[in-house]
């Protein structure tokens, strides 16, 4: 989805100031959280950090834990009225 957030005019003179840039992942037990883009040149030569957080099921409070978090932030912005559905035309 391509997110596009609404600016006053003096906020759209500043270039990349409404970008949703989100550099994490999320899984059915875990939580990836980085400053890397997501292409292979930048993992190989730029000194980029990560964070994985594994939670098994069962060891912390689900409803409170970082990946469950994380996942909020993510389908927040998934639904927001601010994600619009890219449409990527297929060659016939």
């Amino acid at each position: 989805k391509l997110f596009v957030v609404p600016s006053t005019e003096a906020q759209s003179k500043i270039p990349y100031a409404r970008v949703n840039h989100n550099k994490y992942m999320v899984t059915d037990n875990t939580a990836y959280i980085g400053t890397s883009n997501w292409s292979g040149d930048y993992f190989i030569n730029t000194a980029g950090i990560g964070l994985v957080v594994r939670e098994p099921e069962g060891v912390y409070n689900q409803s409170e834990s970082i990946r469950a978090q994380l996942q909020a932030v993510f389908d927040r912005d998934w639904n927001s009225v601010y994600a619009y559905t890219m449409h990527i035309p297929r060659d016939s």
